[in-house]
């Protein structure tokens, strides 16, 4: 028979009472909680139900607990955690009871905990550490599981670090003889690498060698960041054993190569693409490391409004036309596609996807690989792929005018064609059709819709701090009205420093009007349609980027670094 939790010890005030006091809940939360917690039988923490229902932070639940059990309250971000000391307990021990051992002095241990309740625990860490005294303290579930990471990773990395060099001379990788996938160590180092990536949330790995060692950078949220570095003799056995998994030439190191790897981290299926390009001190690898199709966002979860996610639905269900992305590389053109071909197509429809390479598989649908090297490019695949009855059709991307010209006719033709172009915003996607030899009348008949699409990063949940943005900056960006919950990101260890965690889309949506497609037939250029389109109530990517960061979704630091402004013409932001 179960028994039921308690959050009221003896003597203690409850920990509703001191949720209510401290101003964090309502009356009607308490309800809410108490309710949900009495459907479960009386077995949850009430804590854990306010903390799951959001009603308070960790943050703040921490500070309540700490309050109801009269117990100091620690912040592990601000605190120095001796890693020797975090493992003298044992790891599972650690993360499943929440608890992080930070220093010790003789027989006196500090340890932080999520849950002071727990008391079998404090007897085990007594118990474990041989420490008579305990200076019990309370933190954030989340911050205790960080420095519990951050302990147990020091030790593995450097350990596998070790073990790595010491196995590893610069004689030994002169030589094409030797066998990387032989090198535990070499193993080692490279699984908890991908590993690491992986769960930072990172989408390329970069291994450089320079001319005097190994440089090892992670892509997280569009930004390099350091991961590790390595002596000049460690480079060609990392580098073989990357090409090993990817089932690469490791001996060609004169030629680039590209591959694909799966790997599985924590139980679940990740897939890789590995490329290779030969540099001056050696063979550069760049690892990209694939989402899988259950990990897509949402539109909704992508960052756009309510109107551009209705916008977009209403256009892809339509039997025909052509909708255009429109972005640099790492804009996220590509899941901003899945996510509206996931969301707005049905089993009752036939859809094709040509893309080099196929990226992610989705369930449901035909990808083809295109591949110019076979002389499969993206117009033979679109024709290919025009006799496969198809209902909608995704293009990667319009590379040249025969590819253009087969799109355009394709959605003329009782089909809808999803692809991507590479232009500054959506209006200059109009006119380069039209520069690429499409005629303007085919352009104007066809076109319906054109995104076009910037990532900026999210301000740190954990660190970041209300801003008062200059006044002359926000003129300047054709900003009148100055309210609005600005932030400034600052840095902490939950974000590795960089003030940001996460990234959400910043979207401009141009669509294809009666004056729009008369200026095209007259021969517009770019910034007419452009002047067409605000006239028209089209809200640029600054406007959208601006008002993303007036409502904290972003910086205007993040705005200024990722939005191109030279031609656009703004309007305050709605």
């Amino acid at each position: 028979m179960t028994r039921p939790e308690t959050d009221e010890p003896a003597g203690r005030a409850r920990l509703g009472d001191v949720l209510l006091r401290l101003g964090l809940i309502d009356q009607q939360d308490l309800a809410v909680a108490l309710a949900e917690r009495q459907a479960a039988g009386g077995t949850r923490r009430l804590g854990r139900i306010v903390r799951d229902l959001g009603f308070v932070s960790e943050a703040d639940l921490a500070l309540a607990l700490a309050e109801q059990h009269a117990l100091p309250l620690v912040d592990l971000d601000l605190t120095a955690v001796d890693a020797e000391v975090a493992r003298s307990l044992p790891r599972a021990l650690a993360e499943r009871s929440s608890v992080v051992a930070w220093a010790r002095r003789g027989p006196r241990l500090s340890i932080a905990v999520a849950d002071p309740v727990d008391v079998v625990t404090l007897d085990d860490v007594r118990a474990l550490t041989g420490c008579t005294e305990l200076d019990v303290h309370v933190a954030a579930e989340s911050r205790i599981r960080e420095a519990l990471r951050l302990a147990w990773t020091e030790s593995e990395d450097s350990e596998l670090v070790r073990d790595f060099l010491h196995q590893v001379t610069p004689v030994e990788r002169e030589s094409d003889d030797v066998d990387p996938s032989t090198d535990a160590a070499t193993i080692r180092l490279v699984d908890r690498l991908l590993a690491q990536a992986v769960r930072d949330g990172a989408s390329d790995v970069h291994v450089e060698p320079q001319r005097d060692g190994v440089r090892v950078r992670m892509r997280v949220d569009g930004v390099l960041r350091d991961a590790m570095s390595l002596p000049r003799s460690g480079s060609s056995a990392l580098t073989a054993r990357l090409k090993i998994i990817a089932e690469l030439d490791v001996i060609e190191r004169r030629l680039p190569q590209d591959g694909r790897a799966l790997v599985r981290v924590d139980g679940e299926r990740v897939d890789l693409r590995v490329s290779t390009l030969p540099s001056l001190h050696g063979e550069k690898v760049v690892v990209r490391i694939l989402p899988a199709s259950s990990r897509l966002p949402s539109l909704a979860a992508l960052g756009l409004t309510d109107a551009q996610r209705e916008l977009l639905l209403e256009v892809v269900a339509r039997p025909q036309g052509l909708v255009l992305l429109t972005g640099p590389t790492g804009s996220g053109k590509t899941n901003t596609l899945y996510a509206t071909i996931a969301a707005g197509t049905d089993h009752e429809r036939n859809v094709l996807t040509l893309e080099d390479p196929v990226e992610i598989e989705l369930p449901g649908i035909t990808q083809v690989p295109v591949d110019d090297r076979i002389g499969m490019g993206f117009a033979r695949g679109l024709r290919a792929a025009l006799r496969q009855d198809p209902d909608v059709i995704l293009v990667g991307e319009v590379r040249d005018q025969e590819t253009a010209e087969l799109a355009v006719r394709a959605a003329l033709t009782g089909h809808l064609v999803l692809s991507t172009l590479h232009t500054l915003d959506a209006a200059s996607a109009v006119t380069r059709l039209v520069d690429m030899g499409v005629p303007a009348y085919l352009v104007t008949s066809s076109l319906s819709l054109v995104v076009s699409q910037r990532l900026v990063r999210v301000p740190c949940r954990e660190c970041s701090v209300p801003d008062e943005p200059d006044e002359a900056l926000l003129r300047g960006l054709g900003v009148d009205d100055l309210d609005g919950g600005w932030l400034r990101a600052v840095g902490c260890p939950t974000c590795t420093g960089t003030g940001y965690a996460g990234r959400t889309a910043v979207v401009e949506m141009l669509e294809i009007g009666p004056a729009v497609r008369r200026a095209l037939v007259d021969g517009a250029d770019e910034d007419l349609v452009r002047r067409i389109a605000r006239e028209a109530g089209t809200a640029s990517l600054l406007d959208h980027a601006i008002a993303v960061a007036r409502r904290g979704g972003t910086t205007l630091a993040e705005v200024l670094r990722a939005i191109p402004r030279d031609h656009d013409a703004t309007a305050p932001p709605g």
